[in-house]
C-alpha cells in the first residue's frame, strides 16, 4: 500500500477517501489566520492540492522531496505557488524570501526528534517576526478510537507521537506553542494533534 501512496494521484485520493485532506482544510479554518500574510512556505507540501485553499494574493512556496509530487504540483498548481524539490532549512529564505507562515501538514511524524528539532530551529530562523508555525500529525492519546489507533499504528510515518510530544519538539525553538487535540475532523476515525506557535522574535 505504501508505494501505491508514492503517485500523487493516488496518495490524494486517499487522503480525500479518508477524510485527511479536509482535516487540513477545517483545521486552516478554526486554527489560522491568512490575515497579513504575504509569503507562505509549506514544508512537505506533497502533490500540492492545499494551495487551493491558500487566499489569493499569498505567495506560496512549497517543498518536498519527492520530485514526482513536484513535478504533478508545478504542473498542476503553477499558476497558484512555486512548487520545488529540495530539503528545506534556513538557506531558504535567502532564495525565497523570509515567510509569514510556515506549515508543515503530516510531516512531523516522518521524522525523528533529533530532525524535528533541526527543521523546526530552522523554520524559527527563518519566520518573520510575529509569523506562525503550523503542524497538523496524528496522535496517540489515552481512549482513543481503536481504529484510529490501528491507522496511526499502520501509518508510514514512524514517529508518531502523543499532542505533548509534538509540543515539547516546537517548544524546541518557539517559546509557547499551542497544541489541540481534535478527533472531530475526519469522517475516518482519527487523532489530531495541531500545533501552533508564534514566533516572537525572526531571525
Amino acid at each position: 500500500m505504501s508505494h501505491l501512496l508514492e503517485t500523487a494521484e493516488l496518495y490524494h485520493a486517499f487522503q480525500r477517501l479518508g477524510g485527511f485532506f479536509g482535516a487540513r482544510v477545517k483545521a486552516f479554518r478554526d486554527y489560522l489566520d491568512f490575515g497579513g500574510v504575504r509569503r507562505i512556505f509549506d514544508i512537505g507540501c506533497g502533490p500540492g492540492h492545499i494551495v487551493e485553499h491558500v487566499p489569493e494574493g499569498i505567495e506560496y512556496v512549497g517543498f518536498d522531496t519527492d520530485a514526482g509530487y513536484i513535478e504533478f504540483a508545478n504542473r498542476r498548481f503553477g499558476r497558484r505557488g512555486t512548487f520545488v524539490a529540495r530539503e528545506f532549512d534556513r538557506t531558504a529564505a535567502q532564495a525565497y524570501g523570509r515567510p509569514d507562515l510556515i506549515l508543515m501538514n503530516g510531516v512531523l511524524h516522518h521524522m525523528d526528534d533529533a530532525l524535528v528539532r533541526t527543521v523546526v530551529g530552522d523554520a524559527a530562523a527563518v519566520l518573520s517576526q510575529g509569523g506562525v508555525f503550523f503542524s497538523l500529525d496524528g496522535c496517540y492519546r489515552e481512549g482513543q478510537n481503536p481504529v484510529g489507533r490501528f491507522l496511526l499504528d499502520h501509518d508510514r510515518g514512524r514517529f508518531v507521537r502523543t499532542a505533548p510530544e509534538y509540543r515539547a519538539l516546537v517548544a524546541s525553538a518557539f517559546p509557547h506553542p499551542e497544541v489541540h487535540v481534535r478527533d472531530d475532523l475526519s469522517w475516518a476515525p482519527y487523532t489530531f494533534a495541531i500545533v501552533h506557535a508564534r514566533n516572537p522574535g525572526g531571525g
